[in-house]
């Protein structure tokens, strides 16, 4: 354990504050509801910064030689990328090596699968892979130019489902349409107001929900590709749903 750093001039400091806004292989995860989250499932937790007064919450986890460094509690919680900073009794970050998954782990337990195209909203993002997680959803597929998947906004808006939940990104439409092939999957794409009407409780659990941007919809690019295109019913008094809230929908109609 290092001597408490008390300066930003401090080079670990400096380092750990890059960190937290790039986009590596490692998970920059803030405060200890997530630290636990992160711990259970089981993500290989490298690096703890925290505050000598919080030394004993790591006593409770069986952690396997991680480098712990203490800080001050100034210094923590302006580490945190959230705009309330942190109360003193949550002043813990650690670094994970982030998961990595492959194809079979989303469709191996033929449940169905979420595609999501140029998602960019971290908040959305976050909040469909908590949805995926608690309706055992398969997993996530990411179109290449959506939004980060780690970063500490989607780990937050998720509570930390992001460390379980299997996601992938695809290279192109290509790949989306051999991957559905490949697993005997359905592509059925979720559009507004000219698609089959949604049915409740008629499950489709072999299928890949397409879902759109959150200003534009799917493109027709992947509007071509899906074998049906289904609405979810709505009153008029609304525009649509939010993104998130539509893919929720979707999840908790093939839950069971």
């Amino acid at each position: 354990m290092n001597t408490e750093i008390t300066s930003k001039e401090n080079p670990l400091y400096k380092e750990f504050k890059k960190t937290s806004t790039e986009k590596i292989d490692y998970l920059f995860i803030e405060g200890k509801k997530l630290f636990s989250e992160a711990y259970k499932s089981k993500l290989k937790i490298e690096n703890i910064i925290i505050s000598e007064n919080n030394i004993g919450f790591l006593s409770a986890f069986n952690l396997k030689d991680p480098t712990i460094t203490l800080m001050a509690n100034d210094l923590i919680a302006s580490l945190f990328s959230t705009e309330r900073k942190p109360d003193n009794d949550d002043l813990i970050i650690c670094l994970a090596k982030a998961p990595t998954w492959e194809l079979n782990d989303l469709f191996s337990s033929k449940r169905p699968v979420l595609f999501l195209e140029r998602i960019q909203d971290p908040g959305n993002l976050g909040t469909i892979v908590r949805s995926s997680l608690a309706f055992e959803a398969g997993g996530v597929l990411l179109s290449s130019n959506s939004t980060y998947p780690f970063s500490t906004k989607v780990i937050r808006a998720s509570a930390g489902a992001v460390f379980s939940l299997p996601i992938v990104f695809v290279s192109n439409n290509e790949q989306l349409k051999q991957i559905s092939k490949e697993f005997s999957y359905e592509l059925i794409a979720m559009v507004k107001g000219n698609g089959q009407v949604l049915e409740k409780n008629k499950s489709k659990k072999n299928s890949i929900f397409l879902f759109g941007n959150e200003g534009n919809g799917l493109s027709k690019s992947i509007l071509d590709l899906a074998d049906e295109s289904i609405t979810i019913p709505q009153s008029d008094k609304v525009e649509s749903l939010n993104l998130a809230t539509s893919a929720s929908i979707v999840l908790w109609n093939n839950y069971g």
